[in-house]
């Protein structure tokens, strides 16, 4: 009988939780005026599709309206109309338009057979999470409270689809809790009798090795030295035997990387992509950067203090430094068969103390300057005219790190560094895009793998972004389409993802 239920569990957990859902209900949603290339609209489907609903795209709709002779402007009984062609519970459309330094979306739902609801929010950006969890809120709280006097077999047959995906998400939700706490249970269970056992054969083992230690004392003079030795180390003082437990726990540690030098290279990708007004064609928008290109890299770093004395409070303080320099990267000017030579690299160099946490794991906290920039040879363009400005970043950089094993000659480390950005360089010149607001960040996460006792293979992910909210001071943020009145350019993004292999030795 026990036998029968393990199988039935594990069936149960193999089935799919997709195939024990109930189907879901699904939206529309059309595509919105002013949002051209449906960037807004796609990101209100991202917002809604998952647990609750399948949305349909503003392409799939769009297709829909055109099939069945429909203008682009919806209006109520049209949306409706749709909504039902699609078999969906409501049609969502609206207007993407200005509102000051951000932008507004007004939101119309249409409901089969119920009044119509809408709401309206600014974003600066749709990728936010603030962005998305508001349209999902919205969204959600304006079909909750859609209703009317007059409700059609439709309008019930979308309450009941309604209802049913979400008793379905909370069947599922239940189900999974349940599992989680069985397994939670299973793996207690397994914890304590794998402790009893480690308890039992630890006292076994003691017993055997008190039994051969009392045989050779009795037979080795100085061994009944040392023993008298150890008993009056039992007799001294709490305090005295803490002592000597923790420095024995100190020595028994694995030790600290005390000093490492390393030098390899990179390959990195940086993309430099603009936030502009709606309604400027190609032309007047700024370009985009995207480059790839590989660099060569060195870095470091010391903890002179450990040398001394390990054990020391001063034994953590330490020194670390990086420099990385690209090759043979240029750039494309637009429109032209010409390229540009960029000038690009980065270096940093700060103060860190680091903290043991347990046997050979650490914490680390840090403090950097950092400087890096991406400058364009233009004394070969002649007549052509490269669209980009140049950036010279000068920053404190503020951070965190961590690194624990995986294994005997693996270990896993990361850090995130916050950008307290000081210059960018010729970018918020007053000719250029002017004054901004300006923060980054940089993170990495790797691997350190032991080739030899002294020799090491770090292997590196990291990523760094840079984003700049402009004043609408500067030449280039207000003159894009000859129009000084109004902002053009409102913000900027830099972002370099770069894969890093480097080769090591450390001490």
């Amino acid at each position: 009988m026990r036998l029968l239920l393990i199988v039935i569990g594990l069936v149960w957990i193999a089935i799919p939780a997709d195939a024990l859902a109930k189907p879901k209900a699904k939206l529309a949603v059309a595509p919105l005026n002013g949002d051209p290339g449906n960037k807004v609209g796609n990101a209100i489907v991202d917002a809604l599709a998952g647990k609750d609903f399948v949305v349909i795209a503003p392409k799939d709709t769009h297709r829909e309206m055109t099939k069945a002779g429909m203008s682009d402007q919806l209006d109520g009984k049209a949306a409706r109309k749709l909504a039902k062609k699609l078999d969906a519970i409501a049609v969502i459309d609206g207007d993407v338009g200005k509102a000051g330094k951000k932008r507004s979306l007004h939101v119309q739902i249409h409901r089969r057979g119920k009044p119509d609801a809408d709401f309206t929010l600014q974003f600066k950006t749709t990728t936010s999470e603030g962005f998305r969890r508001t349209v999902h809120d919205e969204v959600m709280k304006k079909l909750d409270d859609a209703g009317g006097p007059d409700q059609a077999d439709d309008d019930d047959d979308d309450a009941k689809k309604l209802a049913a995906a979400r008793a379905a998400e909370e069947d599922d939700r239940k189900r999974k809790l349940a599992d989680d706490e069985a397994a939670t249970r299973r793996a207690k269970q397994r914890d304590d009798d794998e402790a009893t056992s480690r308890r039992a054969k630890q006292r076994a083992d003691e017993d055997a090795t008190t039994k051969r230690s009392r045989s050779r004392t009795d037979d080795d003079p100085g061994a009944r030295k040392r023993k008298r030795t150890a008993e009056t180390d039992d007799d001294a003082e709490p305090s005295v035997r803490k002592r000597k437990s923790r420095k024995r726990a100190e020595d028994d540690a694995a030790p600290l990387v005390v000093a490492r030098a390393s030098a390899g290279a990179s390959l990195a990708q940086r993309r430099l992509s603009w936030e502009t007004r709606a309604g400027l064609t190609a032309l007047q928008m700024p370009p985009s950067v995207v480059t790839t290109a590989g660099a060569a890299r060195v870095d470091g770093e010391l903890y002179p203090f450990a040398l001394a004395n390990p054990s020391s409070s001063l034994a953590g303080l330490g020194f670390a430094g990086a420099y990385e320099k690209t090759l043979g990267l240029s750039i494309k000017v637009p429109n032209q068969t010409v390229r540009a030579p960029i000038d690009q690299a980065r270096y940093s160099i700060g103060a860190r103390y680091r903290l043991r946490v347990g046997d050979a794991s650490s914490v680390t906290l840090g403090l950097d300057y950092v400087r890096q920039h991406y400058i364009a040879d233009r004394s070969g363009l002649m007549a052509a005219v490269l669209d980009t400005p140049d950036f010279d970043y000068t920053a404190i950089a503020p951070g965190a790190g961590f690194s624990t094993p995986l294994g005997s000659s693996i270990a896993l480390f990361a850090g995130l560094d916050g950008l307290l950005i000081l210059n960018t360089g010729p970018v918020q010149d007053a000719a250029s895009y002017g004054p901004a607001t300006v923060y980054g960040i940089d993170a990495v996460t790797g691997l350190d793998i032991a080739l030899a006792r002294q020799i090491g293979l770090r292997i590196a992910l990291a990523y760094s972004q840079i984003s700049f909210s402009f004043s609408g001071k500067g030449t280039q943020a207000t003159n894009r389409d000859n129009d000084t009145t109004t902002v053009d350019v409102n913000g900027a993004t830099d972002r370099a993802i770069g894969l890093t292999a480097t080769i090591g030795v450390t001490y």
